[in-house]
């Protein structure tokens, strides 16, 4: 379907949609009535604080609204603070490592290989929902390659791929969005419809010193306060590769600069996620005139968060905090299908568990991939499972491989880097991770404790974590003794 952003287009859309609906199902599947739409939202960069429901620093008043009348997780972790290896594991429902996705795509993997695109041996969410009755479509960026075969799973199609991840404006993306749930509000065969849309803000942050210098711009710094890791950070108790990346690589623009630059930082991205909150709103706006959103389940997610000058970092890159990998994770279920009023879930949740979620309320099978269906959660059965621990991972930066993977439990958080010194946070006692407890004699057992249970996920997940390797910002070999 070509891209364009003329009305005729959309009214096209439309009426090619009602055609397919006109046409029918042709496979058996459960009673349309038992079954809810589905949409599911997905901003880009926008971490877990980036809502004014946890942070009132943030003006987010859809999202805001939505949480209102829904499930708000607030421990939800996306399996790599990178966009195309997290959105492989948000579509697939399985861990980069499998998925093979383990860098953004147009780098290089483990094997010397360019990642190009998601491999088609991987079903997609669509390709599960469309074969079983359901009108899909996905809108926005994809950042995994050509959607090829995967493209097959949805009756709608305006994929934003290119070099970089994305070439369609928000705004045309909300567009085809609403032209789409027209097209259902009067679906005449009554078949349920899933709608996976994705935007690119807050990631447009990127503008903001890439594009041109990072200059002040006073009416963005109102209002802005540095976070207290901005002041308290210890380069010398943290991996080098965190000076690497702030004076080499994607940071060295703001490295050095005055506060006046980092609070216009923060109040650029505060913009941007309020830029994604508008086009959110539209789309909640549009569910409710159509009478769609009691019969419909609603989940706005992001694909991994910002660092948002917190620890003196800005952007993404081989880190472990909060800011990167951990994300709002809002869910509403209506009614009718066993949805709570307003609740706060803080049990843990990664990614991977949001396509056996879609798949257990379309009514299909759910054991799908490395996570678990949050639907006896979300409606309050007994038979909920809960974790006592995440892990994430992360590979590289272009040419630059920093391998790490991240336990994450309830109290701490241990970062194994392949190269480097490695870090150990007492999220009890220090919630911004600013005093890394590895070398400290005090934390040893533990150390090893969560070392070990480490191991045994990557054991157990047939992870090549071990058997990877380093490089420096150039793409060339380090030796395991790099420190």
């Amino acid at each position: 379907m070509p891209i364009t952003s003329n009305a005729f287009h959309f009214r096209i859309i439309a009426a090619s949609l009602l055609l397919l609906l006109l046409q029918g199902c042709t496979q058996e599947s459960p009673s349309d009535t038992s079954r809810p739409n589905i949409v599911l939202v997905v901003s880009d960069q926008q971490h877990y604080q980036a809502f004014g429901a946890i942070d009132s620093f943030f003006s987010t008043p859809s999202l805001d609204e939505l949480a209102s009348e829904s499930t708000l997780f607030t421990q939800a972790f996306v399996t790599s603070p990178q966009c195309s290896p997290s959105r492989s594991s948000l579509y697939t429902g399985y861990y980069p490592h499998k998925t093979r996705v383990i860098g953004n795509t147009g780098s290089i993997d483990a094997a010397g290989q360019r990642i190009t695109r998601l491999d088609d041996s991987f079903r997609t969410i669509g390709e599960y929902l469309k074969p079983a009755g359901y009108v899909t479509a996905y809108i926005g960026k994809w950042h995994l390659g050509k959607p090829g075969k995967h493209a097959q799973g949805y009756d709608t199609r305006v994929f934003s791929t290119v070099k970089g991840g994305d070439s369609i404006p928000d705004r045309q993306k909300t567009r085809h969005a609403l032209a789409f749930i027209d097209a259902m509000s009067s679906n005449p065969s009554k078949r349920p419809f899933a709608l996976f849309l994705n935007y690119t803000a807050p990631h447009t942050i990127y503008e903001y010193g890439l594009k041109t210098p990072p200059e002040p711009i006073a009416a963005l710094e109102t209002n802005v306060h540095l976070p207290k890791s901005f002041y308290a950070e210890d380069n010398s108790q943290k991996p080098k590769s965190q000076t690497l990346y702030m004076k080499s690589d994607t940071g060295k623009l703001f490295y050095g600069k005055g506060e006046d630059i980092w609070k216009t930082y923060r109040g650029v991205y505060r913009k941007k996620v309020q830029d994604f909150d508008r086009e959110l709103g539209k789309i909640l706006d549009s569910l409710k005139t159509h009478d769609l959103m009691k019969n419909t389940l609603v989940i706005v997610t992001s694909d991994h968060g910002d660092m948002d000058t917190y620890h003196r970092l800005v952007f993404k890159g081989p880190f472990g905090y909060e800011q990167v990998i951990r994300v709002p994770l809002v869910v509403h279920v209506p009614k009718q299908f066993g949805g709570k009023t307003t609740y706060r879930e803080n049990t843990f949740t990664v990614n991977v568990d949001l396509l056996p979620t879609i798949l257990d309320f379309a009514g299909l099978p759910a054991g799908v991939g490395d996570g678990h269906s949050l639907k006896p959660l979300l409606i309050g059965n007994s038979n909920k499972k809960t974790r006592t621990e995440v892990v994430g991972e992360y590979y590289n930066k272009q040419k630059w491989v920093h391998p790490l993977r991240i336990l994450r439990t309830d109290k701490y958080k241990y970062i194994d880097h392949l190269i480097g010194m490695d870090e150990l946070y007492d999220l009890e006692s220090d919630p911004q991770e600013i005093h890394n407890l590895i070398g400290d004699s005090n934390h040893t057992r533990i150390r090893k404790k969560l070392a070990e249970r480490l191991n045994n996920w990557i054991v157990k997940q047939s992870d090549p974590f071990s058997t990877l390797s380093a490089t420096d910002l150039k793409g060339r070999p380090l030796s395991p003794s790099v420190p």
